[in-house]
């Protein structure tokens, strides 16, 4: 028996990720980030979203994609932030990623164990020809 499930496919640089669909809110692709000062250095701000509050997490910096460290800014052409539900503080959750693709529907019986980001990752399935690195949506998210 197969256990399919919807995913959120992204990119951070020529890596693809994804996450499950059902944790997913929004995804903005324009907006500023307001500064994250004394944050943590994968913190790349705060963004106003309607009525709530983004706390955006920098994924690139968080996996040590990328050292340079952001703290405010426009979201730049190619990039996205990716909004889950809300924090015990009030705030919402979000991920500052580049491209976001299609959904995706990956088979969980074929999940692989991935090495590195052991801490904020499920593993590794096949989805569309390619191999998709699986997040944790709550490991990141709690962070």
């Amino acid at each position: 028996m197969t256990s399919e499930r919807r995913m959120l496919a992204f990119d951070l640089d020529d890596e693809t990720y994804c996450v499950g669909m059902e944790r997913v809110a929004n995804v903005v692709e324009r907006g500023s980030l307001d500064p994250a000062d004394s944050a943590p250095e994968f913190l790349a701000g705060r963004m106003d979203l309607s009525d709530r509050t983004l706390r955006v997490v920098d994924l690139k910096r968080l996996f040590g994609v990328t050292t340079s460290v952001r703290r405010s800014g426009e979201i730049e052409e190619g990039e996205h932030v990716i909004a889950f539900g809300p924090r015990g503080d009030g705030e919402v959750n979000a991920w500052l990623v580049d491209e976001v693709r299609d959904a995706v529907t990956v088979d969980t019986d074929d999940l692989l164990e991935a090495s590195g980001l052991a801490t904020y990752v499920e593993g590794v399935v096949p989805a569309d020809g390619d191999q998709v690195v699986w997040v944790d949506a709550e490991a990141i998210n709690a962070v």
